[in-house]
């Protein structure tokens, strides 16, 4: 605000010294700086400025202060998000339902530098949002399976992160393949993957894997050093046996034996612990860490027991860890002093996913919001989905297909 006033009152500042500032501030003041004038609006839009607030404030080391949580809301599998704003005693100061989100129930993957893949298996649209900025753009479709294939209509196994090297954007998603004629659907095939890159707009198919896995979404983001992991096992619906990992550099896929533990489906998730990948494992009132070191598992803790525990759900900031209690309460647990605390949020529905989300500047729709995109896509089609919040959102013409399913 200091730049503001003085910039107002005659007594501007050297540009340089003006873009450094404007560099390291919150994404809500520059929305709002962005109609102080128009000089100020191209540099806040250019992206050699987005650019610079990503180094300069977005990767600050101090991590965020808010969390986006996903309740599993009914039978049906309807899911609502939820924004919770935190203090600096990790207790929630209020939370709100994020009805302005593009279409309604997605899953979430993310945030990367501020950009969520949202993915939603009814209408089968995957997206890249970024809620700060209201940018939202959809993705094609998967390439077309392989003749006599179809897709399975099992959920997606889907990562996203930042190439290593390019800085390029991507996705991957691995689906289930099974047989068109129905005497022929008993067997299971190796999984397709296929990698959406936002530079060049488009799916590939990257090949299938060397067998069939059925695997977890993660509930929490696990990408480190650009390497994107899944729980997985050998059977449909089994317990965790391997993690499967997909590196966005080298384009490797590799399997890896889980800690000599019990697998219990839904009491065990992925984390990171200490720039390691950690797997968390709730078992008879216990919660057990292990981490991967040097290719080895090492057990860090046990700490318990903790009567009120039911499930690990992932991790948060300065290596903290979040779990949920039987009552459906939010638990944070510090592993280096085993101190337990709750957040102060209370849900009667299944939490199915935390994200620690720091908002950014970055576009991934070339700077058209939300409503500039649907009125785009309304020039291209002629159908209308509904969310529950009443706002209208056009398909694109490549899923007209899908429009049989709705009145």
């Amino acid at each position: 605000m200091s730049v503001v006033m003085a910039t107002m009152t005659g007594h501007p500042l050297p540009e340089d010294v003006v873009i450094e500032i404007l560099s390291r501030l919150p994404v809500k003041n520059l929305l709002q700086f962005k109609c102080v004038c128009k000089s100020w609006y191209a540099t806040i839009t250019s992206p050699n400025f987005i650019s610079k607030h990503l180094r300069n404030y977005y990767s600050k080391s101090d991590d965020s202060d808010c969390l986006l949580v996903q309740y599993c809301v009914t039978q049906a599998g309807e899911l609502e998000s939820l924004e919770l704003l935190l203090d600096e005693t990790s207790r929630v100061l209020s939370y709100a339902s994020l009805d302005n989100m593009p279409f309604h129930s997605p899953f979430l993957c993310g945030p990367c530098d501020g950009i969520f893949y949202m993915y939603c298996d009814f209408y089968d649209f995957r997206a890249l949002w970024n809620p700060a900025v209201n940018e939202f753009k959809f993705l094609p479709p998967l390439p077309h399976p392989p003749s006599n294939f179809s897709y399975s209509p099992q959920y997606d196994a889907y990562g996203f992160g930042s190439h290593p090297v390019t800085k390029d954007y991507e996705v991957v998603v691995m689906k289930d393949y099974w047989r068109e004629k129905e005497e022929e659907r008993g067997g299971r095939y190796p999984l397709g993957v296929f990698v959406y890159s936002s530079r060049t707009g488009s799916w590939r198919h990257w090949g299938d894997l060397s067998r069939y896995y059925y695997l977890q979404n993660n509930k929490c983001y696990i990408c480190m050093n650009g390497v994107l992991f899944w729980l997985g096992s050998y059977e449909i619906c089994g317990d965790p046996e391997v993690i499967i990992s997909f590196d966005l550099a080298t384009e490797t896929c590799q399997e890896i034996q889980l800690p000599d533990c019990d697998k219990l489906i839904y009491r065990q998730c992925l984390a990171t612990y200490e720039d390691s990948l950690a797997i968390l494992d709730v078992r008879e009132k216990f919660l057990h860490m292990w981490t991967l070191n040097d290719s080895c598992w090492v057990k860090i803790f046990s700490i318990g027991p903790l009567p009120e525990i039911s499930y690990p759900i992932g991790h948060w900031k300065n290596s903290k860890l979040i779990l949920v209690s039987d009552s459906g309460e939010l638990i944070l647990c510090d592993p280096s002093t085993q101190e337990i605390s709750g957040l102060g949020l209370t849900r009667w529905v299944r939490c199915v996913g935390v994200f620690a989300y720091k908002e950014s500047l970055v576009l991934v729709n070339n700077g058209k919001g939300c409503e500039q995109h649907k009125q785009k896509a309304g020039m291209d089609s002629d159908f209308v989905i509904r969310s529950r919040n009443k706002e209208c959102f056009l398909l694109e013409s490549y899923y007209d297909e899908i429009i049989n399913l709705f009145d």
